[in-house]
């Protein structure tokens, strides 16, 4: 089609003057888009510092890189190596005196001038720090606090000279520790030791103290056994706050050190799978106490005000997350902030700055996924600080993102986002896409999402599908009611929200029943394994790191806990509830399925190993349902690889094309180095 054809096309389907000066977005865009993480404001609040990422294609995964900015300023880049640095939460650190940030090159701690220059490596430490070192400066910016594991003995050194590799299957780690080094020397300081592991830290405003997360190993599937500490900077008068088996997080001392917030995934009996919550307990001990019994919404973040009366916290409401600020004494909780967004607080996406009273927050929003505004710690208008994404707003034609709502089986309301096709024009149908999210702990919101690479919504709505998002029962931000749904009866509600969903947007005219399509990853992907064995209405699939066989899945997986209150028990315990784990095991009725499906695991996921894929694979060949298994080597739970994404959807978007729309479809190629 020549341009001026093409033009007049994109005219015709009601897009503006302005949308046709951009163009449709593809993959390979989306994988080369530049992210913002770990942003960081200077200690007088005048000054920020951030990671920007970037593919590579040579290098086959995305690298970092340090940038400064003046808050009403021109970004500076600070760093230049050429495999870039680590993309990790919490990596970049400013000095006490604004004068040197800290990030993380090499599995190592790097101190650079804040006005540039070469940066020179503060720690030498083997192993190798991991991306969760989670450097802090001490208040007098003499040290750097750190986590990491202990040197390899002579021993383990020889042992790994002579390739002598045999090794204890979840045996074979150290334990995590909290070390200093010497800003001065490079001198490195182990404080605390023995058996059981630092998971997580914070020191105290003035730095005399340390509330931590210790748990018996630093194994992922023991996170759940770690209890909240606190102990003097040195490493004495340690002592633990909580004795539970309840997952917590983000422990901090409040600015006298007289008290500790923490959050937990439990109630106020610490009874284990509720919407995540934040505690009070004496920093001397006692018994911790929910500081708001009855709020509906989970929480995703929180810290302690700069006054110690308050505490401001990023609380999940379902399709968009907020800033709250909740008084300590009347347990009254205020909103702050109120957008179409979400603050991504597992990038480090805010901050509270005590000496200008101002709070730094990234916003996920539909046309910009993550740049960076700040606004005052009393509430107020953000103000926007980067523009990293005027580039997705600008050369881009964007689909339309609206909250949409409908009702389950029972009668509960239900939310979900949907993409709208671009150029939609009402009283047309439309493909359905309907893309689920993982967890089932987690929701869809506003912005780019999570996964963005995974969830291509943008491509598919470029390419005429509708995106139906839902957070079905199970999602995070709607209650404890709504969130321990599977409790019991694992896809209780989930199905028939999920199809609720869809009859709704056929009966508003936007999606066309006879073309209907689902996919998801990971609790995303075991929906779709459950759903196709209930409905044949969809005419493709495709479930991503997706559960086939509870029963197998408990002894393939490094983490039961969240799991074990979804049917009472394991399978490997006395009076197992194993008539309950095969039941709602989407593999029971695996005959049922006529759906083409693709599946997609990664080759060392440990999350959802590849046999549950390979047991729905086999299942649906021996009865001629067309499918395929396609297994990335070298990924994990999370793929990130760009070429391994970038793979997938086009064998995504080739399978629905051809079993959805009956047209061809012609693989995007990733760019040659």
């Amino acid at each position: 089609m020549a341009v001026g054809a093409a033009l007049a096309a994109l005219s015709a389907l009601g897009l503006s003057a302005h949308a046709q000066t951009r163009r449709l977005m593809t993959l390979v865009d989306i994988a080369e888009l530049q992210r913002l993480a770990a942003p960081r404001l200077s200690p007088d609040g005048r000054t920020l510092a951030y990671m920007l990422t970037k593919v590579d294609w040579k290098a086959g995964r995305a690298i970092a890189h340090l940038w400064r900015q003046d808050v009403n300023g021109t970004p500076v880049q600070l760093t230049f190596s050429e495999g870039g640095d680590i993309p990790a939460p919490r990596s970049v650190r400013w000095s006490p005196d604004g004068r040197t940030i800290l990030f993380l090159r090499g599995g190592q701690i790097q101190l650079i001038p804040a006005d540039g220059g070469e940066p020179r490596a503060l720690t030498h430490h083997a192993p190798p720090l991991p991306a969760t070192a989670s450097p802090m400066w001490s208040p007098d910016g003499t040290a750097v606090y750190f986590l990491a594991s202990d040197p390899p003995t002579s021993d383990e050194r020889e042992r790994e000279r002579l390739r002598d590799d045999v090794y204890a299957f979840e045996e074979n780690y150290k334990p995590q520790q909290l070390w200093k080094a010497i800003v001065s020397t490079g001198a490195e300081q182990q404080i605390t030791n023995g058996d059981t592991s630092v998971l997580e830290y914070r020191l105290s405003r003035d730095g005399t103290k340390v509330a931590m997360h210790r748990g018996p190993t630093p194994l992922v599937g023991d996170g759940f056994r770690g209890e909240v500490w606190v102990m003097d900077v040195s490493g004495a008068n340690a002592r633990a706050l909580t004795r539970n088996e309840i997952p917590e997080s983000a422990a901090e001392l409040s600015p006298d050190n007289s008290q500790v917030l923490f959050l937990a995934d439990s109630n106020e009996r610490f009874e284990p799978y509720y919407n995540t919550a934040i505690f009070i307990v004496p920093a001397a001990g006692g018994t911790p106490q929910p500081l708001l019994p009855d709020f509906r919404y989970a929480i995703d973040d929180a810290a302690w005000a700069p006054d110690g009366k308050s505490i401001i916290a990023v609380v999940n409401l379902g399709v968009h997350s907020e800033l709250f600020q909740i008084e300590v004494a009347s347990h009254r909780a205020r909103q702050l902030t109120e957008g179409d967004h979400y603050i991504p607080t597992q990038a480090g996406g805010w901050q509270i700055v005590p000496a200008t009273g101002t709070i730094l927050l990234q916003l996920d929003q539909p046309s910009r996924w993550g740049d960076v505004w700040t606004m005052p710690l009393a509430g107020g208008k953000p103000t926007q600080i980067t523009h990293a994404y005027d580039p997705l707003e600008r050369d881009f034609i964007l689909p339309r993102q609206e909250k949409v709502e409908w009702k389950g089986a029972d009668g509960q309301t239900i939310e979900g986002m949907l993409m709208y096709p671009v150029g939609y024009q009402p009283g047309t149908r439309y493909p359905l896409v309907v893309q689920m999210h993982g967890g089932p702990f987690e929701s869809d919101h506003f912005g780019g999402g999570s996964g963005q690479s995974l969830n291509y919504f943008p491509v598919l709505a470029a390419k005429g599908y509708a995106v139906l998002r839902p957070n079905y029962r199970g999602s995070t931000g709607y209650g404890n009611a709504f969130y321990r749904d599977p409790v019991g009866n694992y896809f209780r509600n989930m199905a028939t929200d999920v199809m609720n969903g869809v009859d709704a947007l056929i009966a508003r005219g936007i999606a066309d029943p006879d073309r209907l399509v689902c996919m998801g990853w990971s609790a995303g992907g075991t929906l779709v394994n459950k759903l196709v064995t209930m409905t044949d209405r969809f005419k493709a699939a495709s479930s991503g790191a997706g559960i086939a066989n509870w029963i197998s899945l408990f002894a393939q997986s490094e983490i039961r806990s969240y799991r074990i209150p979804w049917f009472g028990g394991t399978p490997w315990q006395k009076n197992a509830p194993i008539d309950l784990l095969w039941s709602t095991s989407p593999l029971k009725d695996v005959a049922n399925v006529k759906t083409p499906t693709l599946f997609f695991s990664g080759e060392v996921d440990t999350r959802v190993g590849q046999p549950q894929s390979v047991e729905m694979y086999r299942a649906l060949k021996s009865h001629n349902v067309p499918t395929h298994l396609y297994v990335a080597p070298g990924e994990g739970h999370n793929w990130g690889g760009p070429r391994h994404v970038i793979d997938k959807a086009n064998r995504e978007l080739e399978w629905f094309e051809k079993y959805a729309n009956h047209r061809p479809y012609v693989f995007e190629r990733a760019p040659t180095p």
